[in-house]
């Protein structure tokens, strides 16, 4: 064997031990995180709070609610009306159709008979982490510094995550009846969606740690 295929094939298996490893991280990334999904996805740790956070979801065309919308602002509701906390945040900036989920989320609450002070739109986020940050902001502004938060429950792990990052006391209630969760192809596929968004959110995090 010549030199240059000696060199050629110490590289070649460099590479492939080099993917292989990459490949075991992932796996075991995906199976860690898909397992705290599952694990933390009914916890529902409802207490006495400052503030109710709703955090969006779809709006669909005619400016009507998703059901997954219209699943978790009932379910923020029931804890405004259960005397949890005084006050709601929904969060959720526009999406495909307008107007805001924020906006869309308010009209709900008030049909159901919230008032409108105790209510506070934020409707500027794109994301969970957006949603956590403009939240922490109205938080701050009132001296607020617990919160209930709603969303399905898939996005339970994660939100609760992004909200401690963003320093808050934050407490999961999940809308457990949202069809995104009750609907056995629906939990498939949003849970396969958010295990790999719970891994984009973990990276993210150990590259700023790092860098």
């Amino acid at each position: 064997m010549t030199a240059t295929r000696r060199r050629s094939h110490r590289l070649g298996r460099a590479i492939f031990m080099v993917c292989a490893i990459l490949a075991l991280v992932v796996a075991a990334g995906f199976a860690l995180s898909l397992r705290a999904i599952l694990q933390n996805a009914r916890a529902d740790a409802r207490t006495s709070a400052d503030v109710i956070i709703v955090l969006g979801a779809a709006v669909y065309p005619g400016e009507q609610p998703s059901p997954a919308l219209y699943a978790r602002t009932r379910t923020g509701v029931g804890l405004y009306q259960q005397g949890y906390a005084q006050h709601i945040i929904v969060s959720g900036g526009l999406g495909g159709y307008p107007p805001s989920e924020a906006e869309v989320m308010r009209r709900i609450a008030l049909g159901m008979g919230v008032p409108e002070e105790a209510i506070f739109l934020e409707d500027q986020s794109h994301s969970t982490v957006e949603n956590f940050k403009n939240s922490a902001s109205i938080m701050a502004e009132h001296g607020w510094d617990s919160a209930l938060v709603v969303s399905d429950p898939y996005h339970m792990y994660r939100a609760c995550r992004v909200g401690r990052d963003a320093g808050l006391a934050v407490y999961p209630v999940p809308a457990a009846d949202s069809p995104t969760w009750t609907i056995r192809h629906l939990r498939a596929y949003y849970t396969l969606r958010e295990t790999f968004a719970m891994m984009a959110y973990e990276a993210t995090r150990v590259w700023r740690q790092v860098f």
